[in-house]
């Protein structure tokens, strides 16, 4: 990763926790939970074969975003694509590096941009799309309405129903066209930077539907699909949803609601498969999944890919044997996706965080979830995800 010994050598960045290792490379912090002797790389993956650093960490020789033709991404905020800390330093590098998708993980949510009827604040949204679009990155929008991230001022909202549904649609509409201005270049094609929009979120969690936005709006989802469609005509528009892998009866309905909305002419583009696994879960309902999703023949998008290693808490560290079954199970969501997906469906794989600290599931260091160590060391892992992209089967 050049560009990023650059940066580390010139802003003198880690002269404290950075050693020199025999290659030249430039080696950040040493092993964290659980690892060997020996830091990672951050020179990212370079020339030759995969060198395993211990049974937790290896230098990679390929980048994610160069072996295939769809995006990879990872999340970012407002605020570390702004900052100038060492560790957002090596974050955007990184990112700039092995990733050509973001999707925002809080800051294009409804909570952070629908302040009152007719009033949104875009400014964090806005920073993203300009940093995407500055270093060619395809944003992919979340998420326009979920019942668990919202403002306070929508459940204590003294209107009438009429004006409430006016002011949430309206909502809507105006943020996918506000965000349909911003353009960008790709191989000489002027392209939207927003390309895609999670439009409501996990509709069909237990209850979900007890929420404001569907008691005072009748036919909620299906009228926000509408709503999205008002705000720009080409943006690709999906329902997104956990358990889409793992849950059959979930899965089920998600499907009768993409067929009712057809029926319907009700606007939809894809699914997102939020994908939050556990090491050894789902087994054989994975591939079976994904197939199902790309059988409606909507475009399917791994949104939220992480997987946990110890939802049974029995583990206090990360173990080799924990460790080679993430592995596996990343190496399995990415070679299903990359083999039952019909190239023209494929909407991209989306890693749900960098570091496991930064990961939402990280739970005071009990879960390690990702694929980069707090030093952001490269994890193996990462060399699953790498191999399932590949084609390569676990």
């Amino acid at each position: 990763m050049k560009n990023l010994i650059k940066l580390l050598l010139f802003g003198t960045l880690l002269v404290a926790c950075s050693s020199s290792d025999d290659d030249g490379s430039i080696v950040v912090g040493g092993p964290t939970n659980g690892g060997g002797s020996g830091g990672g790389s951050t020179s990212g993956p370079e020339a030759g074969g995969d060198e395993i650093i211990d049974g937790f960490t290896y230098k990679p020789t390929d980048i994610a975003k160069n072996i295939v033709s769809y995006p990879v991404g990872n999340i970012v905020s407002a605020s570390k694509l702004s900052s100038t800390s060492s560790d957002n330093q090596i974050f955007k590098a990184i990112l700039n590096e092995e990733y050509n998708s973001i999707t925002a993980e809080n800051d294009m949510k409804m909570s952070a941009m629908f302040d009152g009827p007719g009033d949104y604040d875009y400014e964090a949204g806005d920073a993203i799309v300009a940093y995407a679009k500055a270093n060619g990155l395809r944003v992919h929008g979340h998420v326009l309405a979920w019942h668990k991230q919202q403002p306070a001022w929508l459940g204590t909202f003294s209107g009438t129903d009429e004006e409430f549904e006016t002011a949430v649609l309206d909502y809507i509409t105006n943020t996918v066209s506000h965000f349909a201005q911003e353009k960008m270049t790709v191989n000489d094609v002027e392209v939207p930077v927003v390309a895609s929009w999670d439009v409501v979120n996990e509709t069909f969690e237990s209850g979900a539907t007890d929420n404001v936005l569907y008691q005072k709006i009748d036919d909620f989802v299906a009228k926000a699909f509408q709503a999205a469609r008002a705000g720009d005509p080409d943006v690709k528009l999906f329902y997104n949803d956990y358990g889409i892998a793992g849950d059959p009866g979930k899965r089920n309905s998600i499907i009768t609601m993409v067929n009712d909305f057809k029926s319907r002419s009700i606007p939809i583009d894809g699914i997102g498969m939020q994908m939050h696994l556990n090491h050894n879960w789902p087994d054989t309902d994975l591939p079976t999944s994904i197939q199902d999703i790309a059988d409606t023949g909507l475009l399917v998008h791994i949104s939220e890919l992480d997987v946990k290693v110890n939802y049974e808490e029995d583990i206090t560290e990360l173990t080799k044997d924990r460790a080679a079954e993430q592995e596996a199970q990343f190496q399995r969501a990415a070679y299903y996706y990359h083999t039952l997906v019909p190239a023209a469906q494929q909407h991209g794989i989306t890693i749900w965080g960098f570091r496991d600290q930064d990961s939402w599931l990280y739970d005071n260091n009990t879960d390690w979830p990702l694929l980069y160590d707090n030093d952001f060391n490269y994890k193996v892992s990462h060399r699953g995800f790498i191999n399932g992209l590949k084609g390569q089967a676990p």
